[in-house]
């Protein structure tokens, strides 16, 4: 598993590297909306973040604890969470977006991951609140919207 988390951690950072050096000339912002290199620019950033994570626990790795597949309540988690996710997917057109994410985030904190009710409220609230205010209220992308208006 250890050279396979280090040549994962290669190939995501050198594909980061290669994003931002292709799009190095391209505006990152045009007149009032983001610009062709926006998106790009997050995106290898992000993976460069992550691949840097993944190269540094794998190297810190000594290796004892063996990787194995999930037991039967795993395998479990993994099918609602997969379910979840579909019916987020099936929601979207008759909620709206933001009321279908609030709803899978609720699911994923409170039935999945068993998460006390109060942090799980505050971190939906958070969480909806910057889905909100950058993509909506910042960017201005209109997404599918409800009978609630979200």
């Amino acid at each position: 598993m250890k050279v396979t988390n280090l040549v994962t951690a290669v190939l995501l950072l050198a594909l980061s590297v290669l994003v931002l050096l292709g799009t190095w000339e391209l505006p990152y912002w045009a007149d009032f909306a983001p610009g062709s290199a926006f998106a790009a620019f997050w995106v290898a950033l992000v993976g460069l973040v992550l691949a840097l994570a993944l190269l540094v626990s794998t190297l810190a790795d000594d290796g004892r604890e063996p990787h194995g597949f999930p037991d039967r309540r795993g395998v479990a988690r993994v099918a609602a969470l997969t379910a979840g996710l579909w019916l987020m997917v099936l929601l979207i057109p008759l909620l709206g977006f933001m009321t279908a994410a609030i709803a899978f985030s609720l699911f994923l904190l409170l039935g999945i991951e068993r998460r006390p009710l109060v942090p799980s409220l505050f971190t939906t609230a958070v969480v909806s609140g910057l889905v909100y205010g950058v993509f909506i209220a910042w960017l201005g992308i209109a997404l599918p919207a409800g009978p609630f208006g979200l």
